[in-house]
């Protein structure tokens, strides 16, 4: 795999805080490169398209949902237009999901809403959508003041099926956000097998 051309263009949540980190991304290559090209992604939150582009070299196909045409959308087609396995969905995905179709998903990276009932809502509905064994990838677990290390740790005691597999990216008392201190990893990979 070539990182030079994956990371062409990509920068640190140091330099654009609504990235994940380098580190971050570097965890998934490590994670998925040699196990992830027969699976499908489903992203929920593209933003401008940085992570979508990493998702891009390691899945087969990755579709992935913003609630924004007009930035974020219209950027992240710009920055991977030289990527044919990407499919864009303008989608406030704390709506409802029936009107979706979605192909099968055996991997979801959340990163969208970071409010507790946000996490619950993604992972329920990633769970009633893709498959009966997937990988969910959660950014943002150790930032002070959200809702998401809460609301993964309650799913993993109240769904059985549900682990913690992997601590990925900047490590507890990293700083990749100004101003927000890791209180634990970046983020956590999870598995979940029905």
């Amino acid at each position: 795999m070539d990182k030079k051309l994956i990371f062409k263009d990509i920068p640190d949540k140091r330099e654009y805080k609504n990235t994940t980190s380098l580190k971050f991304k570097e965890d998934l290559i490590d994670a998925f490169q040699d196990i992830g090209q027969e699976y499908t992604c489903l992203e929920l939150g593209t933003n401008h398209g940085h992570t979508t582009r990493i998702l891009s070299f390691l899945f087969k196909h990755v579709v992935t949902l913003d609630w924004l045409e007009e930035p974020n959308l219209r950027m992240a087609k710009e920055l991977n237009r030289d990527r044919d396995n990407i499919t864009y969905i303008q989608k406030d995905v704390y709506e409802s999901w029936s009107d979706l179709d979605l192909p099968m998903f055996q991997v979801a990276l959340i990163d969208c809403g970071h409010e507790y009932e946000h996490l619950v809502s993604d992972i329920n509905n990633c769970i009633r959508y893709g498959s009966d064994s997937q990988y969910m990838i959660f950014d943002d677990y150790g930032i002070p003041g959200y809702g998401v290390k809460d609301a993964i740790n309650n799913r993993i005691e109240t769904i059985p099926e549900l682990n913690k597999i992997v601590d990925i990216g900047e490590k507890a008392g990293d700083e990749p956000r100004p101003g927000k201190i890791l209180l634990d990893t970046e983020g956590v990979i999870c598995l979940y097998e029905k």
